[in-house]
């Protein structure tokens, strides 16, 4: 019998300023680790989307001169652990609770705003899991930061496909606790 999967959203919107900032993704409905049946999330692929605030491509500032490239970045990161603030930086793949990351390069070559070239990078590949990636947190936190090129805020979506599973008590402590 195939398991039923459903999709959990989540958006970070990121201003064009170097600094990283967070949206917080509740597991709660799904996750449940206190009762005698506990029961964990299995992410099975992750999708992402850099936009503007109206779903559109997203600008990248005029280069200097015509030709000169105009380059602007953007990365994200989902975690099962919150970092803290005063640390600026995307937690990178190697982290223990590092769930997922990718980058967005754009180039604009023009004198004036325009959408440019752009370049996704996704550094978990293959985006879908083959036996999935199990959480057994109550909070995903979606990291991102836009550099000062970007000529709009940038919104960073992404669409996780999930189904929950029952697991025994111990399992889900673990699990929970090599997450925390």
């Amino acid at each position: 019998m195939a398991k039923e999967t459903f999709f959990l959203r989540g958006q970070v919107t990121c201003a064009a300023d170097g600094n990283r900032d967070v949206a917080e993704i509740d597991l709660g409905a799904f996750v449940n680790l206190g009762t005698s049946k506990p029961q964990v999330l299995r992410i099975h692929s992750i999708q992402v989307a850099w936009t503007d605030e109206q779903g559109l491509v997203p600008s990248i500032d005029a280069a200097v001169n015509v030709g000169d490239a105009k380059s602007a970045f953007s990365n994200v990161a989902i975690t099962t652990k919150a970092t803290p603030l005063a640390n600026p930086m995307i937690p990178m793949l190697n982290d223990d609770e590092t769930v997922f990351t990718a980058a967005l390069v754009g180039s604009n070559l023009n004198d004036d705003v325009d959408q440019g070239i752009m370049t996704s990078s996704t550094d978990l590949a293959p985006q879908h899991l083959v036996n999935g990636y199990l959480v057994g947190v109550d909070t995903l936190y979606l990291y991102g930061i836009a550099d000062d090129a970007w000529a709009e805020t940038l919104q960073i979506s992404i669409c996780m496909e999930c189904s929950t599973e029952s697991v025994s008590k111990d399992s889900a402590i673990g699990l929970a606790l090599s997450q925390a």
